[in-house]
């Protein structure tokens, strides 16, 4: 049989215990029924919580009472030859495992492991109940779920009996664990509980702190984080919520990130308005990676991050990496969980810079050198953004050249320019704008910059602001255009009738007038001007091959692909992926893309 090292675990615990404050006071000194009279007393002056082993016809006789098939799992069959039964102080449980006390749950009739596996009710129906005495917490041992190894699953239950077991473990062994880390954990506030277990895992967390500056790998020093907070060792919990919060990646709202960059900042400070802020190299960084991420170059943000992470500081002993970049609106979405990873292992402050400390693991920062959000195309609008989600019905967007957002802003809205907002955010700033019963149609648009000179405006989801009405255009975008060019686009995806066909609008203009461009609308193209070859829209959207009278008139998604991959290859417009999918752009209320009401006449209208 295997041997299982129980002996300097439980004399650990014991020894805990017993030189713990007011251990004398807390432990009854009754006798433990069933148990030769042994007491806590007993206990407290032999360091020891548990009892005399139970020798080999001692085990046997318990295997032979439960059932006539029954060998109990490897662990607690050890265990109990180092001692019959456990009193483990300050968990909720006063005694456990014990040859005479332990019994099937509910049916203390002898039965065989078959016949409990083939009970009902789940886990309650078959399980092997070692609490002997507690204050309702249930130690229970599964013969339904049996590992490699031979071992039962084990459960801590502190519910109600038959609800779902809360806390599994792989063996009775890692239960047991479990409640040594809860007796420390109930302690940790305990004045003057110090012992030997509470010093290691002090030293234990100081040098994963330190190995965490200097770059190696996270999950083991995670690991040293999680058990000792479990213990409940007052700094493994604030330097465990930094280390998870960067794996996380994304921006945070209202979780709790541990000591922010910016003290004292705290929770309350986490809002739109919240700027992150470095000293030094990195905070300058910070700076010019927060201007790139604005106008939607958010892979640019990165890599001036990533250049200049070994360059951060720590504020104290507490802080291990800027997990205040998380809180910053603009920063916060650029930092993905293999972002947040690379900062991790990427040495840092006087720690990662000491020569000792290596080079780290050579984590990607990635993506290539240079690499821009401008490469990302216009393509990527007709994919769907994942297996599981669904394209948005429409969406339509500007581009300007030879001005800069700002200005685009003023050019197309009726309203200073916004605070940066996601996608799911758009919806708000349109509400606190014109209120839930607003008559005004509600086009917000978010403003950004891309390569070679281009300023855009982006609305996705337009179908529920605007219909595409191709004879009331106010030619927003057209106007836009004044002392310089615009490329605008109206996509509609249709459905799946004819009343509702999908249509494509495109608008080349210079200097405020329109010079040429088409619109497809179901099976209808228009087009005015001279167009380039690679923008010819018969090309681009084939006439529709028949498809019965169950076809419908939605916009086919490999022509719009084609129509947007032309539109890239010959202006060099894109729009960022991702700062428009998850990053924050500044917003803009437009004025009206389509005329409505006495002036929509039919007439095409240019804005004022």
């Amino acid at each position: 049989m295997k041997t299982y090292n129980w002996r300097p675990f439980l004399e650990r615990w014991s020894a805990d215990w017993a030189g713990s404050p007011g251990a004398r006071a807390r432990e009854s000194t009754q006798s433990v029924p069933g148990l030769g009279g042994a007491s806590a007393a007993d206990a407290l002056r032999e360091r020891w919580l548990g009892f005399a082993g139970a020798d080999p016809g001692r085990i046997g006789a318990l295997e032979e009472r439960l059932g006539p098939d029954v060998l109990l799992p490897p662990t607690y069959r050890s265990f109990l030859a180092v001692t019959d039964g456990w009193r483990p102080a300050g968990t909720g449980v006063d005694l456990l495992g014990t040859t005479e006390g332990t019994r099937w749950y509910g049916d203390p009739r002898p039965h065989g492991l078959q016949e409990a596996r083939e009970a009902g009710a789940g886990v309650w129906g078959r399980a092997l109940l070692l609490s002997v005495e507690s204050d309702g917490t249930e130690v229970l041992l599964d013969p339904g779920e049996v590992n490699a190894d031979g071992e039962w699953a084990a459960y801590l239950h502190r519910g109600r009996p038959g609800d779902a077991p809360e806390e599994r473990y792989e063996s009775f062994m890692e239960l047991m664990q479990a409640l040594f880390r809860s007796f420390h954990h109930r302690n940790r506030n305990t004045p003057g509980f110090e012992n030997d277990t509470t010093r290691e895992l002090d030293a234990e967390v100081e040098e994963a702190r330190l190995a965490c500056l200097r770059g190696e790998a996270v999950e083991g020093l995670l690991k040293v984080f999680t058990d000792a907070e479990e213990c409940g060792r007052p700094r493994a919990r604030g330097l465990r919520v930094q280390m998870g919060a960067l794996l996380s990646g994304g921006r945070t709202r209202d979780r709790e990130v541990g000591p922010l960059d910016d003290p004292p900042a705290g929770l309350e400070s986490v809002g739109r308005t919240f700027r992150y802020e470095a000293p030094g190299p990195f905070g300058d960084a910070v700076d010019a990676a927060r201007e790139q991420a604005r106008w939607g170059d958010t892979d640019a943000a990165w890599h001036t991050l990533a250049a200049a992470v070994a360059d951060w500081e720590p504020y104290g002993d507490e802080h291990i990496a800027p997990v205040g970049l998380l809180a910053d609106p603009l920063l916060g979405p650029v930092i993905t969980p293999e972002r947040g990873r690379y900062l991790l292992e990427t040495p840092r402050g006087a720690e990662g810079r000491d020569p000792a400390a290596g080079t780290g693991h050579g984590v990607d920062a990635g993506a290539e050198d240079g690499a821009t959000s401008w490469d990302d195309g216009l393509a990527w609008l007709a994919e769907e953004p994942s297996p599981d989600s669904e394209r948005d019905g429409a969406y339509r967007f500007v581009f300007v050249r030879g001005v800069p957002p700002e200005e685009l802003a003023d050019r197309i809205g009726r309203g200073p320019l916004l605070a940066p907002a996601d996608e799911a955010e758009v919806a708000e700033v349109a509400e606190a704008r014109f209120g839930p019963e607003g008559e005004e149609r509600r086009a917000v648009a978010r403003i950004g910059r891309c390569g070679d000179g281009w300023s855009f405006a982006y609305e996705s989801r337009v179908d529920l602001v605007d219909p595409f009405l191709p004879d009331r255009l106010t030619g927003l975008g057209e106007s836009a255009s004044k002392g310089g060019e615009s490329v605008t686009v109206w996509c509609e995806r249709g459905g799946q009738l004819p009343a509702t066909p999908g249509a494509f609008h495109l608008s080349y203009a210079e200097d405020g007038e329109r010079v040429y461009g088409f619109t497809v609308r179901g099976e209808e193209i228009e087009q005015w001007g001279e167009l380039p070859d690679s923008l010819d829209p018969e090309e681009l959207f084939p006439e529709y091959e028949e498809e019965g009278d169950e076809g419908g008139a939605g916009l086919d998604p490999d022509d719009e692909y084609e129509a947007l991959d032309a539109l890239f290859e010959e202006f060099g417009i894109s729009l960022p992926e991702f700062a428009i999918r998850h990053g924050r752009l500044h917003t803009v209320l437009t004025r009206p893309w389509i005329l409505y009401g006495a002036q929509g006449d039919g007439v095409r209208q240019e804005p004022s």
